[in-house]
């Protein structure tokens, strides 16, 4: 009995492993910060800044801090979606099927042990909270340039049913490396401003 729990835990950390040697997107600083960075021909700062948080507020956006003082918007968006790991599900179906096993050779006894996989399972299945925390920087560079850095940064939560949902501990963090959400960021920032 020793070596079928073993080999279920074995199976286990292999089914896992690949999730934890992930390395993040090779991006270069420069590159990222281009990328998070875009430069306005205006003297106008808080006029940039009214037109970055209609942006924001226009795309579901809930304002949680706007500083002028300091040239700071801080906004949060929170919605459901579908995220569900298939190596997290491969491995608690290992442990599921290990209980299940155990349950039938020791004749019910330990049907017990089967509750927590199920349940991670299904938990595992449904739609997870995200929420995306944005933070936007506005500085005048010189008389007639404001310079403004875009940092989004998306937050995957496990969920509430039966399991901690703690927004300081995100199942997985997901920073945006892709050019277009900047690009449309920014698009927007200045056709608000031409107007």
């Amino acid at each position: 009995m020793k070596k079928f729990f073993s080999i279920i835990v074995i199976l286990f950390f292999i089914t896992n492993i690949a999730t934890y040697g992930r390395t993040m997107p090779k991006v270069k600083a420069d590159a990222l910060y281009d990328m998070q960075t875009a430069y306005f021909e205006t003297e106008d700062t808080n006029s940039v800044m009214q037109s970055a948080a209609s942006v924001l507020y226009d795309s579901d956006y809930s304002i949680e801090d706007y500083n002028e003082e300091f040239g700071l918007i801080r906004a949060q968006k929170v919605f459901k979606a579908a995220y569900t790991s298939k190596k997290r599900i491969a491995g608690w179906s290992v442990v599921l099927a290990a209980a299940t096993a155990y349950t039938v050779f020791s004749y019910g006894s330990t049907a017990a042990m089967m509750y927590s996989p199920t349940r991670r399972i299904a938990t595992e299945l449904k739609d997870k909270t995200v929420i995306v925390d944005v933070n936007v920087f506005v500085e005048k560079i010189d008389n007639n340039v404001v310079k403004v850095k875009f940092i989004p940064v998306e937050k995957v939560l496990q969920n509430a049913d039966g399991f901690a949902f703690n927004q300081m501990a995100p199942l997985k963090v997901i920073r945006i490396y892709k050019p277009q959400a900047y690009q449309e960021f920014f698009a927007q920032v200045k056709k608000n401003l031409e107007q």
